[in-house]
């Protein structure tokens, strides 16, 4: 197949070869390297239709490779070159799909409502989808995080996690008491090394540590959430 795209005579053979290339992967669940092939594709010989199965293809392998905001900016610059009659008829619901994956709900709303237009739903599963849309869940700033982190356990208090929180703060008022008292006592040596040199340690830890908390956080209500949502759209 690889010969066949290189000893192409002009560009719609080229584009027939990668294309056939890239179906073959993504029918092996390999997804990234269908994304990858489809690159390839020389895309001011596509005209009408193949543009635009074209896009959906890209879209849809970018939001099934995982790679969400590759899929959107696909679907967008899908908006400059196809038509909207022309767009594949499930355009909107990989749209409303990507969106969600990175918490853009009044995006993927939009979507689903334009996918909902096309393809009728019951009036439960209507329901359920704008149910699931006005319940959406509230995601964290991971940099509020570190930044509130700036008081030891309050950026972990702010990631909904309080054991974290009372460790942090504890281990750092411990260390910090230590340094203190030490170089009262005229230990500069001890002082300095164990008691400052811990205390940054755990200081500047504790800060990435709230950054992280509010990601692990935010994946575990997105990966609920949608999961709930993909079943519903997928009706």
């Amino acid at each position: 197949m690889e010969r066949e795209i290189y000893a192409a005579k002009d560009a719609a053979t080229h584009n027939q070869a990668v294309a056939a290339k890239a179906a073959v992967r993504k029918q092996q669940g390999l997804y990234g390297e269908a994304l990858a092939e489809l690159g390839r594709i020389y895309t001011y010989a596509l005209m009408g239709d193949e543009l635009a199965d074209y896009y959906y293809q890209k879209a849809l392998c970018g939001y099934l490779a995982g790679e969400f905001d590759t899929s959107l900016a696909t679907i967008d610059e899908a908006a400059y070159y196809v038509a909207p009659e022309q767009m594949g008829e499930n355009m909107a619901l990989v749209e409303a799909l990507a969106a969600a994956e990175k918490g853009d709900w009044k995006r993927s709303e939009k979507a689903a409502r334009r996918h909902l237009a096309t393809h009728p739903a019951t009036a439960e599963v209507e329901q359920e989808i704008a149910d699931l849309y006005g319940d959406a869940p509230h995601l964290l700033n991971p940099d509020v995080a570190w930044w509130l982190s700036l008081v030891p356990g309050l950026g972990q208090l702010y990631a909904g996690e309080v054991w974290s929180a009372l460790v942090s703060l504890s281990a750092n008022a411990a260390l910090g008491t230590f340094a203190v008292s030490e170089m009262i006592a005229g230990q500069w040596l001890s002082g300095w090394i164990v008691g400052c040199g811990g205390l940054s340690t755990t200081y500047f830890l504790g800060q990435e540590r709230a950054r992280l908390l509010t990601l692990r956080r935010n994946a575990t209500l997105l990966r609920e959430y949608n999961d709930k949502l993909k079943k519903a759209l997928l009706y």
